[in-house]
């Protein structure tokens, strides 16, 4: 299951990492095409803010998490003793998770709703319906991770509490 979840944790970051770059290259040839030709890119903006920047921030969550990138204040903590800091670790681990697993439902609600909906970006014949679906997945994704890290929290290796980069 771990090579499994690695492929699909490689893919979601690539494609994060294809978004931002396409969000780079949109963004810098629009403001060269508005600015030199005055001819701006028709839709650029839209797509950038609904389909590019959500994929670049939700589908590399799963990295972060695994990198132990999240922000986290430990310096009580850090005094506690063993037992206590467990207990608090443990707090955490299941506070993550609950606000990970409402974040996934609201997301699905929303979109569910949206790929209901037929609007179209404001300026382009481009749904908006599957830009809803990237914030669930990136919250699936990490709420899975949760699960799986659950086993490593008593040995106090959990890649929540992780300081190291991730390994590919």
């Amino acid at each position: 299951m771990t090579t499994l979840f690695l492929s699909i944790e490689r893919m979601l970051v690539w494609l994060a990492v294809l978004a931002s770059a396409a969000m780079m290259l949109l963004t810098s040839a629009d403001a060269g095409a508005r600015y030199l030709f005055n001819a701006p890119i028709i839709g650029a903006y839209e797509i950038t803010e609904k389909y590019l920047m959500p994929a670049a921030i939700f589908l590399g969550f799963s990295w972060a998490y695994r990198g132990g990138v999240f922000i986290r204040v430990t310096f009580l903590i850090d005094k506690f003793p063993a037992a206590l800091k467990r207990a608090c670790d443990y707090l955490a681990w299941a506070i993550s998770l609950g606000c990970c697993g409402v974040f996934v439902y609201a997301t699905l609600q929303q979109a569910t709703r949206a790929l209901a909906d037929a609007t179209t970006l404001s300026t382009v014949a481009v749904p908006l319906g599957p830009a809803y679906v990237i914030a669930p997945i990136g919250f699936f994704v990490i709420c899975v991770m949760l699960l799986v890290d659950l086993p490593r929290v008593p040995k106090g290796d959990a890649m929540l509490f992780s300081q190291d980069a991730p390994t590919t």
